[in-house]
C-alpha cells in the first residue's frame, strides 16, 4: 500500500487540505464535551454562574468582609466596587456594590472572606453556633480579634475539600448572594444555556461542514489516483511483448486493473479521511482523559486488549486474502473462457460439466470469503462490548468520585464522551487494518504489473529508418522463446525487396508465424538480425517501425464500433478514397455495401455479428488502409473461399505493383502464395527451401509433398 501512495502526489493540495479540514473537524468535535460539560455543571447545577468573583454585593456583606481583610485588602476591595444606581436593583433593599476593576489579585484576596461572610449569614452557621448571624457582625464589630477564630473554624471545616468543592460552594453561595439583591437567576440560567447551546450548534455546524469537505475531497482524490493508476496499468499492459503477456492471464490482467485497483481505491478513501481522522480524534481525546487517572487506566487496558485484538486478525486474515485475490482470477478465468466457448460447450453437450467447472470456482471463492466474513463479524460485536464496559465502569467509578465530591457531573460525562471518541477511533483503526491486508494484496498485484520490465525496449539512442522502402534481410536469425531448451527457428536468411512479394509455407508448427512476428518486434530474435535496409530493427523506436507495417493478424480482431471506426484504427485520418480502396482490395466493399447503414454499420466485440470470412476480409482492409511499406498477412487468406482468394490476390499484386510496398504473407495453401516471388519452406524451424514455387517444385522435397497434399499435378503445372 506504501507504493499506491505515491499516486497522492498529483493530488498533493488536496491532500493538504483535507488534513487541514479533518484537523479542524477533530477540533471541532473534541470542544463539544466541553461545552456540554459547562452546560451540565454550570447552567443546570450551578444556574447559569460560571466565575467565582462577585458581579455584585449587597452593601452588608461588602462591609462584613472587611472584617476578614487587612487593609490592603480592604482597600483593594474598595476601589474593585463602585455603588450601583438604585434603580438597577429595587428589590435590593439597600445599597448595592457592582464590580467595576477585575483582577487575580483582587480574586485571591476575595475568596476566603467571600466564604466566611456568606457561612456565617447562613441559617446553617446559626444553628452550629446557636447565635444570631446579628449577634456575630456586633462581636466582630467590637472585637474585631474574633475574625481569626472564626477563620480558624473555616479552615477546619472546608479542610478536606478539593479545590473543586471550594469553587462549589463559593459559586453556590453567590447564587444566594444575587438572589439577596433582586437579581434574576433564572434568567441568568436560561441564558447561560442558550448562549452555551447556540455555541454548541455552530462547532457542531462547522465540525459537519469541515466532514463533508474533507469527504468530497478525500472521494475525489482518491478515484483521481485510482483513474491514474489504471491508466498506468492499461499502459504497461499495452508495452509488454508476448513473453509478459504469457506470465499473466488475460483474466487475472482484466481482475487487476478492475477489482484490485477498487479495492485499492476503497482503502486510498478510507486513509484520507478515516485514517487521518481516527489517530486524530484518538490521540487529542486521550490527552483530555490523562488528568482522571482512575478512569484513565480503565481506558487503557480496553485499548491494549483492542489492539491485540487487531494484530490477532491482521495475521489470521491476510494470507487469506492472498488466496481470495487468486480465486477472484481463478473465477474471471473460468467464465471467459465459458462466455467465449458458448457454441463448442452447446456443440459437444457440456453444459453439465462446465457448470460442474464454475460451481466449483464460485463454491470455493464463497467459502473462504464465507469464513473471512465470520472472523470479522466478531470484530465488531467484541468492539461494542468492550466499549458497553469501559462506559459502564466509567459511569460506576465516575459516580463514586463525585460522591466523594472529587469530581463534578459535568466533568464525568465529559469523560465519558472522550472515552467513546478514543474507543470509536481505534475501532475504526482495527476495522481499517482487517481492509489493509486485501488492498495490500491487491496494490502488490498492480504493481507486479507495473513493476514487470519489459523484455523487448526502445534503444537509448534511436536509429532513424529512411523515408522510402528499403530491401528487409533476415540475417542468420535464431529464436528461442524465454526459459525453452531449443531454438524455435534456426539459422534463417533471406531478403524481401521493396514491390516484393514474400511467402512462408510449412507444417503446422514450422514456425511460421513467430518468424513473421520478429519483424515487427512482438519478439525480439535471439541470435543474428533482421535490417530494414542497413539499420537493424532492434536500433529504431518501436513506434517508427510499426508506422511502416501494416499487419493483419492470423486470427481476425474487429473492435466494438462501427465498419468505418475499425477501418481508421489503422489510420485515423485516412482518406475516404483509401478506405474505398482498402474494401475494394480485400473485397469487403460488395459485403459493406449490402450492409444498410454500410460504413457507419455497428460492428458487435470481436466482430460477433459477421462472419468469418467478413471479419477476415475487414481485417485486411484495415491493414490497407493504412498506407504502409511492408505488409504482413499471418495466415489470413484461410477463412476465404478460393475465388474471393484469388480475386484478394489479384487486387493485391496490383496494389503492390502501384506502391512498391514489401509483402510477407503466411500461408497453408499452396494456391495463395503459387505468384509469390520468393518463397520460403520451413521445416521444423529451419529452412527447407527458399525459390519461386517452379524452382521449389523441382529441387524442395518438403514444398513438393505439402503442394501434393493440396493440388494436382495439372493444376501445380499451371
Amino acid at each position: 500500500m506504501i507504493k499506491a501512495m505515491r499516486y497522492l502526489k498529483p493530488f498533493w493540495l488536496s491532500v493538504i487540505m483535507i488534513i487541514g479540514l479533518v484537523f479542524l473537524q477533530v477540533q471541532f468535535d473534541l470542544a463539544l464535551p466541553d461545552y456540554m460539560s459547562d452546560i451540565v455543571t454550570y447552567g443546570i447545577q450551578y444556574g447559569g454562574i460560571s466565575d467565582t468573583l462577585p458581579e455584585a454585593l449587597s452593601s452588608d456583606t461588602f462591609q462584613h468582609m472587611k472584617y476578614f481583610m487587612d487593609e490592603d485588602g480592604a482597600r483593594l476591595l474598595e476601589d474593585s466596587y463602585e455603588p450601583a444606581e438604585s434603580t438597577l436593583y429595587p428589590d435590593a433593599g439597600g445599597e448595592v456594590y457592582v464590580l467595576k476593576n477585575d483582577s487575580e489579585e483582587l480574586r485571591a484576596v476575595l475568596e476566603e472572606p467571600f466564604l466566611l461572610v456568606s457561612f456565617l449569614s447562613s441559617d446553617q452557621a446559626s444553628s452550629a453556633m446557636n447565635v444570631s448571624p446579628e449577634q456575630v457582625w456586633a462581636m466582630l464589630e467590637t472585637n474585631p480579634a474574633a475574625a481569626d477564630s472564626f477563620r480558624s473554624a473555616l479552615k477546619e471545616r472546608t479542610e478536606g475539600f478539593t479545590a473543586d468543592n471550594l469553587k462549589a460552594a463559593q459559586i453556590l453561595m453567590l447564587r444566594n448572594e444575587y438572589a439577596k439583591i433582586g437579581m434574576d437567576t433564572e434568567k441568568m440560567q436560561n441564558d447561560y444555556i442558550l448562549h452555551e447551546g447556540l455555541l454548541m450548534l455552530g462547532i457542531a455546524l462547522m465540525a459537519s461542514l469541515c466532514a463533508i469537505a474533507s469527504s468530497f475531497l478525500a472521494s475525489r482524490t482518491a478515484t483521481g489516483a485510482a483513474r491514474n493508476m489504471r491508466a498506468d496499468v492499461f499502459a504497461k499492459v499495452e508495452s509488454f511483448a508476448s513473453e509478459e503477456l504469457s506470465k499473466f492471464s488475460t483474466a487475472s490482467l482484466i481482475t487487476r486493473t478492475t477489482n484490485d485497483v477498487q479495492q485499492v481505491q476503497q482503502v486510498l478513501t478510507m486513509m484520507l479521511r478515516i485514517v487521518l481522522f481516527a489517530p486524530m480524534m484518538g490521540l487529542t481525546s486521550l490527552f483530555k482523559v490523562l488528568r482522571f487517572k482512575n478512569l484513565a487506566m480503565v481506558l487503557g487496558w480496553t485499548i491494549l486488549l483492542m489492539i491485540a485484538l487487531m494484530i490477532v486478525t491482521f495475521l489470521f486474515t491476510m494470507p487469506k486474502f492472498r488466496i481470495v485475490q487468486k480465486m477472484v482470477d481463478r473465477l474471471n478465468l473460468v467464465i471467459r473462457e465459458q462466455l467465449s466457448g458458448m457454441l463448442v460447450i452447446r456443440a459437444f453437450n457440456n453444459e453439465k460439466n462446465e457448470e460442474e467447472r464454475f460451481d466449483r470456482a464460485n463454491s470455493d471463492i464463497t467459502k473462504l470469503n464465507m469464513f473471512l466474513n465470520r472472523v470479522l463479524a466478531v470484530i465488531s460485536p467484541t468492539m461494542t462490548f468492550l466499549m458497553s464496559g469501559v462506559s459502564i465502569l466509567i459511569i460506576w467509578i465516575g459516580a463514586n468520585a463525585i460522591d466523594l465530591g472529587t469530581m463534578q457531573i459535568g466533568d464525568m460525562l465529559a469523560f465519558l464522551q472522550y472515552a467513546t471518541h478514543v474507543l470509536i477511533s481505534f475501532m475504526i483503526v482495527a476495522v481499517i487494518f482487517i481492509m489493509i491486508p486485501r488492498s495490500a494484496v491487491s496494490a502488490n498485484r498492480i504493481f507486479e504489473v507495473l513493476e514487470t520490465e519489459t523484455s523487448i525496449h526502445d534503444p537509448e539512442n534511436p536509429v532513424h529508418l529512411p523515408e522510402e522502402n528499403q530491401t528487409i534481410t533476415f540475417d542468420h536469425v535464431s529464436f528461442r522463446y524465454p526459459n525453452a531448451e531449443q531454438n524455435v527457428l534456426s539459422d534463417i536468411t533471406f531478403t524481401a525487396s521493396p514491390g516484393e512479394t514474400v511467402a512462408f509455407i510449412g507444417s503446422t508448427g514450422s514456425g511460421k508465424s513467430t518468424l513473421i512476428n520478429l519483424l515487427p518486434r512482438f519478439f525480439d530474435v535471439t541470435e543474428g538480425s533482421i535490417r530494414f535496409g542497413d539499420t537493424d530493427i532492434r536500433s529504431v523506436p518501436q513506434k517508427e517501425l510499426r508506422e511502416r507495417i501494416g499487419y493483419v493478424p492470423q486470427k481476425g480482431i474487429l473492435f466494438s464500433g462501427t465498419v468505418e471506426s475499425n477501418l481508421r484504427y489503422a489510420d485515423e485520418n485516412a482518406s475516404e478514397e483509401a478506405i474505398e480502396n482498402a474494401l475494394e482490395v480485400s473485397q469487403a466493399k460488395e459485403f459493406v455495401d449490402r450492409m444498410p447503414n454500410r460504413l457507419q454499420e455497428e460492428i458487435s466485440q470481436g466482430g460477433t455479428n459477421v462472419s468469418g470470412g467478413q471479419k477476415q476480409r475487414l481485417s485486411i482492409a484495415r491493414a490497407l488502409t493504412k498506407d504502409a511499406q511492408v505488409y504482413i498477412f499471418d495466415d489470413t487468406f484461410s477463412a476465404l473461399d478460393y475465388q474471393t482468394d484469388a480475386k484478394l490476390r489479384e487486387a493485391l499484386n496490383q496494389m503492390i505493383e502501384r506502391t512498391q510496398a514489401t509483402v510477407f504473407i503466411v500461408a497453408q495453401r499452396i494456391s495463395t502464395i503459387m505468384q509469390a516471388d520468393r518463397i520460403v519452406v520451413l521445416d521444423e524451424g529451419r529452412v527447407a527451401g527458399i525459390g519461386s514455387h517452379a524452382e521449389l517444385m523441382k529441387n524442395c522435397s518438403v514444398y513438393q509433398e505439402i503442394a501434393l497434399s493440396q493440388l494436382s499435378e495439372e493444376e501445380l503445372a499451371k
